[in-house]
C-alpha cells in the first residue's frame, strides 16, 4: 500500500504512461482473463468479427488499465481537478429533486470511470455521494477504495446493509449510487432474469425494490470516455414515485439504459468479471 499512496502523487502524465505498459502486458504477455473477457464479447456481439472482438479485447485492456491509475490518483486529485475533468449533462433531472430537499438514488454501469463519477458528483451537485459497494476480501485494498470514495462527504454502504443504512441517512439528503450490472450470487433467491447483452442474465431485486421501499426517484448515469482522462455523464430519469408493487418498473428500465450505453461503447465496459458464469438451470 506505501508503493500505491506513493504512486497517487504522480502526475496523470506519468501515470498514462505506466498505463500504456499495463495495458501492453496484460494482452500480451500476461493475457489477464483473456478466456472471461473474450467468451463476454464474443457471446454479447456475435455480429462482430474476429478481428472486431480483438480490437474490443485490446481497447478494453487499455481503458481498464486508465481506470486503475486515474483511481489511484484520485485519492490526491483536488475537487477543481476533478470538477474539470467530469462534465455532467442534462444535470436538471437531479437539481430539481435536490431543490426541493429531497434525496435521489442513482444507478450506473460498470463503464469507466465510475469511480471519478462518483467523486465528481459530490463536488457538482453539493450531496454527498453514498455508494453500495460489495465488499472487497483484501481489507487492505477495501479500506484505501473506501476513502477514495469518501474524499468528498462519501460515506460508502455495505451491500448486506442497504437497506437500514439507506433509511436513515436519506433524512439528511443523500445521493445513494448503485452500479446495479453486477451479477447475484448463485444462492440469492430475490433475482430478475431478462435478456441482457444477448443473453440470459440475472440481476438483483434489490435494484427494483430499493426506490419503492424509500420511495425516491431513480436517475441513470451514463458515463462515457470523452477522451483520455475526461469524462461525460448524461442524466436521465428512468423512474419516480409513486411506484407500483405489482409491476417490475425499474429494473426493466435499468437494464435497457445499461445496454444501450454498453453497445454505444463496448471497451468501456467490465469485461473482465464472469458475468454470465452461472445459468438460469444453475440457479434454480
Amino acid at each position: 500500500m506505501f508503493l500505491l499512496r506513493r504512486m497517487a502523487k504522480l502526475p496523470l502524465s506519468i501515470l498514462y504512461v505506466i498505463s500504456n505498459c499495463v495495458a501492453f502486458l496484460a494482452y500480451h504477455v500476461i493475457r489477464y482473463r483473456y478466456k472471461v473477457i473474450y467468451s463476454n464479447l464474443k457471446l454479447s456481439f456475435p455480429e462482430k468479427t474476429e478481428a472486431e472482438v480483438r480490437q474490443l479485447i485490446k481497447q478494453f485492456y487499455l481503458n481498464m488499465s486508465d481506470w486503475l491509475v486515474e483511481t489511484l490518483r484520485a485519492s490526491e486529485m483536488t475537487a477543481e481537478e476533478l470538477d474539470k475533468r467530469v462534465r455532467f449533462v442534462n444535470t436538471t433531472v437531479l437539481e430539481r429533486y435536490l431543490k426541493e430537499g429531497k434525496s435521489v438514488i442513482t444507478m450506473a454501469t460498470h463503464q469507466f470511470n465510475w469511480e471519478w463519477m462518483l467523486l465528481a458528483g459530490s463536488i457538482k451537485f453539493k450531496v454527498p455521494v453514498d455508494a453500495v459497494y460489495m465488499p472487497i476480501s483484501n481489507k487492505k485494498v477495501e479500506e484505501f477504495v473506501l476513502k477514495i470514495r469518501s474524499r468528498f462527504g462519501g460515506n460508502p454502504i455495505p451491500k448486506d446493509d442497504t437497506l437500514p443504512l439507506v433509511a436513515k441517512r436519506i433524512r439528511e439528503q443523500r445521493i445513494i449510487g448503485l452500479v446495479a450490472d453486477q451479477m447475484p450470487s448463485k444462492d440469492n433467491q430475490q433475482k430478475y432474469w431478462t435478456t441482457f447483452l444477448n443473453q440470459e442474465t440475472a440481476f438483483f431485486m434489490g435494484t427494483e425494490s430499493l426506490p419503492k421501499m424509500t420511495k425516491l426517484p431513480v436517475v441513470f448515469m451514463a458515463v462515457h470516455k470523452v477522451r483520455r482522462g475526461y469524462y461525460e455523464v448524461k442524466l436521465e430519469e428512468i423512474a419516480q414515485p409513486p411506484y407500483s408493487y405489482d409491476n417490475r418498473q425499474i429494473l426493466p428500465a435499468y437494464v435497457r439504459h445499461a445496454e444501450k450505453l454498453i453497445r454505444a461503447n463496448p471497451a468501456g465496459w467490465l469485461w473482465s468479471h464472469r458475468r454470465w458464469k452461472y445459468q438460469r438451470g444453475a440457479y434454480e
